[in-house]
């Protein structure tokens, strides 16, 4: 999918510790004696996606110079994406805007750390999100207990400063539309935008409560451009 929507020259790289059968460029997820799952998958249940936080020291995992963007698996790039090269000279995540704005006062969101950021989809140049691995390496046990739901709340309460919004218009969620209220239905594909994500929420919202993992899609439209066909 980048190679079909990315013009420029770029080097792809998958972290995994399971290479079968996969044509890119591959590198071991980075063992640094605390975010590899090995240390904790299967043995805590706070903070599930922990091992994220090594994509931002990538540059010494990598030795790579320049601009990143990093994708979720369950991503769908749907077209063009040149325009990254110039986000990227700043961080940028995913700004929500399918969950209602009130929501962020309501007593519940603020004890569970609730998050308006999702980071499958992230940007930024050089360096400049080094800092979040350190934090995250000195201050373990505080950001994982505190941030218990996951990576994104992290973000959204601790780095919130930090992160600039990707262009509202090209991502939407395959599971809530675009924005919210809904002025258009969620399990729809929006060839309008350039980004389909399939996050399925732990923030409670009385009008999400079906959610489709991408494992579960069946419209054909995306699969057909997630197949590059």
């Amino acid at each position: 999918m980048v190679e079909k929507n990315y013009t420029k020259p770029f080097t792809f790289t998958c972290y995994t510790d399971e290479t079968e059968g996969l044509e890119c460029d591959t590198h071991p997820i980075p063992d640094d004696g605390l975010l590899h799952p090995v240390h904790w998958f299967g043995k805590e249940k706070y903070c599930w996606d922990r091992t994220k936080f090594t994509v931002f020291n990538s540059k010494e995992w990598l030795g790579y110079e320049g601009k990143w963007c990093y994708f979720d698996l369950d991503v769908v790039i749907q077209s063009n994406i040149d325009e990254i090269d110039t986000l990227a000279n700043k961080p940028r995540m995913i700004h929500v805007q399918w969950q209602p704005k009130n929501q962020k006062h309501e007593r519940l969101f603020i004890d569970m750390r609730g998050t308006f950021y999702n980071s499958s989809m992230m940007l930024w140049n050089d360096e400049q999100t080094k800092h979040i691995y350190y934090d995250v390496l000195i201050e373990e046990q505080m950001v994982f207990k505190t941030f218990y739901k996951g990576s994104d709340n992290y973000h959204y309460w601790r780095q919130r400063d930090l992160w600039k919004n990707i262009p509202y218009d090209w991502v939407y969620s395959y599971n809530r539309g675009m924005k919210h209220p809904e002025d258009v239905k969620p399990f729809v594909y929006r060839p309008d935008a350039k980004i389909c994500i399939f996050n399925t929420d732990l923030t409670p919202d009385p009008k999400a409560k079906k959610q489709i993992k991408f494992e579960e899609l069946k419209d054909k439209e995306l699969l057909r451009l997630w197949k590059c066909e």
